[in-house]
């Protein structure tokens, strides 16, 4: 249904606002193209191939026996050092082999589905006014909401009657290896659908981005709150084009930082609709990521805004 409203917007700003519409095509077309395929589609390459191959299982099969809940703690690792969507897909993969049960995947699905270190570090803090955050200050304000979320859910326990397979593969294959063989070509089918799938989205919010900053100029509406507000809604469509509208507000530099902190952690409904295109397990849902994703960055936000106080 979201999609299909979705859809038939597009279709109607492409007739009206047909200049602004090219523009955000071609936007996100460059940034997927120029961006996001090189961080991500080696990594979606990688897990599809571990996966495939019953890898994580070999690597895992001696610190199950001391950690259980090893395939959590690696969803987690992964997802926050990869960024997303390679939090939600490698999670997605332990579902479908039986690591981790559906409901609890649900649970983890904010807290493993965050931005990239080396994103955060090269194109986010470099829009920070300056002297607001030292690095450290801005990846600990990051991060932190997040590790206490996942420590929420490791201390609430696992939920029950959880839709968990039974692994019945008791012994490794120490002699496995990880090649790409003629029959794992699926995987490799399945990561190029993916980017596709990335792509098609990025390029679908870039439009609608574009043109609501449009909508906003041609109104020609001098309030500053109403404009504020609106550039403030927009940047929660797409995280690039977000980014950049906080960081030419009018407003103080206390507040450009903190919101700048809110979308970081938030990453926007574009990122929602990316990992919700990388799910396919049963009961997956999209709307507990988004109250939680939601949850987490406010916890970001206030944060920002004490630290900075003091």
């Amino acid at each position: 249904m979201i999609k299909t409203i979705l859809l038939t917007v597009l279709l109607f700003l492409s007739l009206i606002f047909h200049k602004e519409v090219i523009a955000g095509a071609s936007y996100g077309l460059l940034l997927w193209y120029q961006a996001l395929i090189p961080a991500l589609f080696p990594f979606i390459i990688i897990t599809n191939t571990i996966s495939s191959s019953h890898s994580y299982e070999t690597l895992t099969f001696y610190l199950k026996k001391k950690i259980p809940d090893i395939y959590i703690f690696i969803s987690f690792l992964l997802g926050n050092l990869c960024g997303y969507p390679i939090g939600a897909k490698i999670l997605n993969d332990f579902v479908n082999y039986g690591y981790i049960g559906n409901k609890e995947a649900n649970r983890l699905l904010a807290v493993v589905s965050q931005a990239s270190p080396m994103f955060l570090i090269g194109f986010v803090y470099r829009l920070m006014p300056d002297k607001m955050l030292s690095l450290p200050a801005f990846l600990f304000l990051i991060y932190t909401p997040s590790i206490l979320f996942f420590v929420l859910i490791l201390i609430s326990g696992k939920t029950k009657n959880d839709n968990l397979m039974i692994n019945t593969r008791s012994i490794p294959n120490k002699d496995t290896t990880v090649i790409i063989h003629n029959n794992d070509n699926g995987s490799l089918i399945d990561s190029a659908k993916i980017m596709v799938t990335i792509g098609i989205y990025v390029i679908i919010f870039s439009i609608v981005s574009k043109t609501g900053l449009h909508l906003i100029e041609r109104c020609s509406i001098k309030d500053p709150f109403f404009l504020t507000a609106a550039k403030c809604s927009l940047s929660m469509l797409e995280i690039t084009n977000g980014l950049k509208l906080i960081e030419n507000l009018s407003i103080s530099d206390k507040y450009i930082t903190a919101l700048i902190m809110f979308l970081s952690s938030f990453g926007g409904l574009c990122t929602a609709f990316q990992i919700k295109g990388v799910l396919n397990y049963e009961k997956n849902t999209i709307k507990k990521y988004l109250c939680d994703k939601l949850i987490i960055a406010t916890g970001t936000l206030f944060l920002t805004l004490i630290y900075i106080k003091h």
